[in-house]
């Protein structure tokens, strides 16, 4: 009796363990001046300490870093983000590390949210032990502030030696036991704008590393990822490289660190197989593979569609969008998409293609409405209307098929909205149809 006592205590005192969250934020900066406040502000509240570790800045960063009250400590650079990284994720105290680069923030709202999180891991004695990391959603924004591409990231682990980072560049933690996803909690990214590449030089920086990295390990697949995704819009020579990498990365038997990677090759390969007519049936195998090995990335169903809805399989097609159309609806969940979640208005082009494929009166008048509403709602969204407009072009219509179909939100007759028109179609990359609008327009303002 008294051994089941003892026993009855020790699940009893499981329970009760409710130690306080103490999360470390780290963070590697060089000339982050403009971000550096920003990027130390959404922790301050829920940080045990904020680590700051300088590479050379030669701006106000690190004057701003300790006006913030972060500690700031020197790395001399040498060309390793894992090296520099892990020497920060030393310097640690705190239970937690929440590792992000200076242009990567949080809302106030979802830094609460994190710190919820991290005290009920630590109160559930099983989490605590099977838990390594938290996943996040993992939002890339443009210089407008619009969402470009959203994915699944870890940036918060667990403070203990044996989670430290690998790689020079595009560097990875390997976990040792799980990780507890998080879709809700967003990290926004604002270091891929056009903008910030200018102003850092990244891409440059990045295909010097990954050319070292590539030919002292010329068979690893993570490296010829990463070395891909820099050169495929470098040049038509570089793309040309980047396309054999892509494939013989993926065609490769070793064993990915980072299997999201893979997403890198499947984004460029299909779009770029399905603008060419003999290479469609080997762009839906790509699509087929891709929905295999990331069946969270919904970009594959919606490639897969288009597919099919060009080749009169307007079924599978409509099943496909129905899978896209009802995660980007979720309310549980943050869908990870390169394509939809910048222009939704391309799935609703396609559910209708598909619905009149099928002559389904009720789903043709359902899709015709919404597109039409979402027209309206993005009509000043020049980059949103300007990928619907190449998609139009690219599927065949002329151009007064692309005016007609958007006279219901713009005035036709009027210069200011012809010339809107012409900016969203530059936007999408419709040089021609372009052209032709900036003419329609300078004849109109000739006119008057």
């Amino acid at each position: 009796m008294q051994l089941m006592s003892k026993k009855k205590k020790k699940k009893t005192a499981l329970k009760k363990f409710t130690p306080t969250v103490r999360l470390s934020q780290c963070m590697i900066v060089k000339n982050e001046e403009k971000n550096i406040e920003r990027a130390l502000a959404w922790a301050k509240d829920i940080a045990y300490e904020q680590i700051v570790v300088d590479t050379g800045s030669t701006d106000r960063t690190v004057e701003l870093a300790k006006k913030m009250g972060a500690k700031v400590h020197h790395f001399e650079w040498i060309n390793d983000f894992a090296a520099a990284k892990n020497y920060a994720m030393d310097l640690a105290k705190g239970d937690w590390i929440a590792i992000l680069d200076a242009d990567e923030y949080m809302s106030p709202e979802d830094a609460k949210e994190l710190y919820t999180i991290l005290k009920k891991i630590q109160s559930d004695a099983i989490a605590s032990k099977k838990c390594d990391a938290v996943q996040c959603t993992f939002v890339n924004l443009d210089d407008k502030g619009n969402a470009t591409s959203i994915i699944n990231h870890q940036r918060i682990f667990r403070n203990r030696p044996d989670l430290r980072f690998t790689g020079k560049i595009h560097e990875v933690i390997t976990l040792k036991n799980g990780y507890l996803e998080a879709p809700n909690i967003r990290i926004l990214h604002t270091g891929y704008t056009q903008t910030s590449y200018k102003e850092t030089n990244k891409k440059d920086r990045n295909l010097e590393l990954l050319r070292k990295e590539h030919e002292n390990d010329p068979e690893n697949p993570d490296i010829m990822f990463y070395l891909a995704d820099s050169l495929k819009s470098m040049g038509d020579e570089e793309m040309t490289e980047a396309e054999a990498l892509f494939q013989k990365a993926l065609n490769s038997k070793v064993k990915l660190k980072n299997t999201h990677i893979k997403q890198f090759a499947y984004n460029f390969l299909i779009p770029h197989y399905m603008k060419d007519e003999t290479k469609k049936e080997k762009a839906i195998e790509l699509c087929n593979e891709a929905i295999e090995n990331l069946p969270s990335f919904i970009d594959y169903y919606y490639y897969r569609a288009v597919l099919n809805n060009q080749k009169g399989n307007y079924k599978a097609a409509q099943d496909d969008l129905a899978k896209c159309e009802q995660e980007l609806l979720s309310k549980d969940k943050t869908p990870t998409t390169q394509v939809l979640m910048p222009s939704p208005l391309l799935l609703y082009y396609q559910l209708l293609l598909s619905a009149k494929g099928l002559n389904d009166e009720e789903r043709i008048s359902r899709n015709s409405a919404v597109l039409q509403m979402m027209l309206v709602d993005s009509k000043e969204q020049t980059e949103v209307i300007g990928l619907y407009i190449r998609t139009l072009l690219m599927d065949g219509a002329t151009d007064d098929e692309v005016l007609d179909g958007l006279s219901g939100i713009y005035d036709l007759s009027n210069p200011k909205d012809m010339l809107l028109i012409a900016r969203a179609a530059k936007e999408g990359g419709a040089v021609e149809f372009t052209r032709n609008i900036m003419k329609i327009a300078g004849q109109m303002l000739g006119d008057k």
